[in-house]
């Protein structure tokens, strides 16, 4: 007979070349080369996310930021104090200091219809979030229970990392969580 080219043979060699798996596989490497290639782009948003676009705010806070440190360290270290009581009220104290610092703030935050705007009042409502655990846990000190303490989950983190990251990335550490409870 004749030895000519068998069809199904060749189709079937064609299609395994072609297989699911491997079209999905270069797919996926392409959609990987053109991820990375826009990410190194100029077209890509570049910076700290919650960066403010104007630093005005930034400068007037870092100076009332560093005021509210400063008055928070005339309230003494929590192994000088006698009771569970004191201990609360110390801690009332320092939370009335940054409940302040909130209020004044709020007062040069830039208009809440701008980004920047918007940006500072979701800073300062999870400031206030973490303020409100530090009155809680001043009403456990006066209750007697005296634990370690812990402040609020903002999804899978503690409210404390937003607040945090945005100090950070605006340049204004005096801003940071005080670190005296």
């Amino acid at each position: 007979m004749d030895k000519g080219i068998d069809m199904t043979e060749t189709l079937d060699n064609g299609l395994r070349k072609f297989s699911i798996g491997r079209v999905i596989s270069v797919l996926l490497l392409l959609a990987i080369a053109l991820f990375w290639i826009w990410a190194l782009s100029p077209l890509a948003p570049s910076g700290h996310p919650d960066k403010l676009d104007n630093s005005s705010f930034a400068d007037e806070a870092k100076i009332l930021c560093s005021l509210a440190e400063d008055e928070l360290e005339e309230i003494p270290f929590a192994f000088e104090v006698a009771s569970p009581s004191e201990r609360a009220d110390q801690i009332d104290r320092g939370t009335a200091i940054y409940r302040a610092l909130i209020s004044d703030l709020l007062s040069i935050a830039p208009d809440e219809n701008t980004r920047d705007g918007r940006l500072v009042r979701l800073w300062l409502a999870d400031y206030s979030v973490y303020l409100d655990d530090r009155d809680a846990y001043a009403a456990k000190f006066r209750n007697g229970i005296d634990e370690a303490f812990t402040v609020t989950k903002k999804g899978s983190r503690w409210v404390t990392d937003p607040v945090d990251e945005f100090a950070k990335g605006n340049k204004i550490r005096e801003c940071l969580v005080p670190l005296d409870v």
